[in-house]
């Protein structure tokens, strides 16, 4: 099977009307070999083999796509995390997408994580699928799930299997390794906020949270809001044994750090925290891999 795609556009409004649109059309776009997807968007057709694929989210939509061995050649929001293999070769294209930058890359495939609003500004699934077809990975499911889906969309369901089969040999490995310490021992992953206050990682829409699960850790339970106060730090982190934080590197675990308050927390106090600098909130294989790999070592600290 064969399939075209056609630019729309009514997607750029009037910011965008004095484009020379016809001389950016995708042209990798055309006249490739396809396979039929059925997705949020409906049933349509997209590249057998894409050759051009633009990842918006560089977390939730770049690291499947790197894995299933997608070619990349673009992507947005923010650079990958160091441990993601990363191509010198591949283009930003704007913290938001900026829809010119997307047409100069002329993608035949597009990965867009769909927040629920296709028109937001990070994540503007409407207008980003008039430039080629759009694959939309749904933003509450967990990291494996995503994997799956796209790998199914895609034809690389081994691909999919493989990759969570080396993600699942890791948590068995450390699982055998610290068992007791898995079995006896709470942990917890907060990230400081500017304010003196913790924000307790415990949604399962975050990543630690779906490594902790995986790994069996005993941890403290959500509350309203998971933000700590830190009036009720001790109350709360009293009988907690070792804490990793979340660390964007903007200054904020030194701020914390330095907190009397805080520092009375046992597990603070005893030096049985763990600040690797990164942003593990969201990603894919390649994050969920590194923070096992960061809870390993916070569970050594308490060997």
């Amino acid at each position: 099977m064969t399939s075209s795609f056609k630019l729309s556009r009514r997607a750029f409004g009037a910011g965008t009307a004095g484009l020379a649109l016809a001389g950016l059309l995708p042209k990798a776009a055309f006249a490739q070999e396809t396979r039929s997807v059925t997705t949020v968007l409906g049933t349509y057709d997209i590249p057998a083999n894409p050759q051009r694929v633009i990842a918006i989210d560089s977390r939730l939509d770049l690291e499947p796509a790197v894995a299933l061995g997608l070619n990349v050649v673009g992507h947005a929001y923010w650079k990958p995390e160091p441990w993601v293999p990363a191509q010198d070769s591949w283009v930003f294209v704007g913290e938001a997408p900026v829809l010119e930058q997307v047409l100069a890359l002329d993608p035949d495939l597009i990965i867009c994580t769909d927040v629920g609003d296709h028109n937001s500004e990070y994540w503007p699934i409407a207008k980003l699928k008039d430039i080629a077809p759009l694959l939309p990975p749904a933003y509450a499911q967990p990291w494996k799930s995503i994997v799956a889906e796209l790998g199914a969309w895609t034809g690389r369901e081994g691909q999919a299997d493989a990759i969570i089969a080396e993600y699942d040999a890791l948590i068995a490995d450390i699982k055998t390794r610290r068992a007791e310490l898995i079995a006896t021992k709470k942990i917890a992953v907060v990230q400081p906020w500017t304010d003196g206050t913790v924000y307790l990682q415990a949604e399962l829409s975050l990543l630690q949270p779906q490594i902790m699960a995986d790994l069996g850790s005993i941890t403290p339970p959500p509350v309203e809001g998971n933000i700590i106060s830190a009036e009720n730090f001790g109350t709360y982190f009293g009988d907690v044994d070792a804490i990793l934080y979340v660390n964007h590197g903007e200054g904020v675990v030194e701020q914390i750090s330095a907190d009397p308050i805080w520092n009375r927390v046992p597990a603070v106090a005893a030096g049985k925290t763990l600040a690797p600098v990164g942003n593990t909130n969201f990603g894919g294989v390649y994050t969920a891999m590194q923070i096992a790999k960061f809870l390993d070592e916070l569970y050594g600290k308490l060997a």
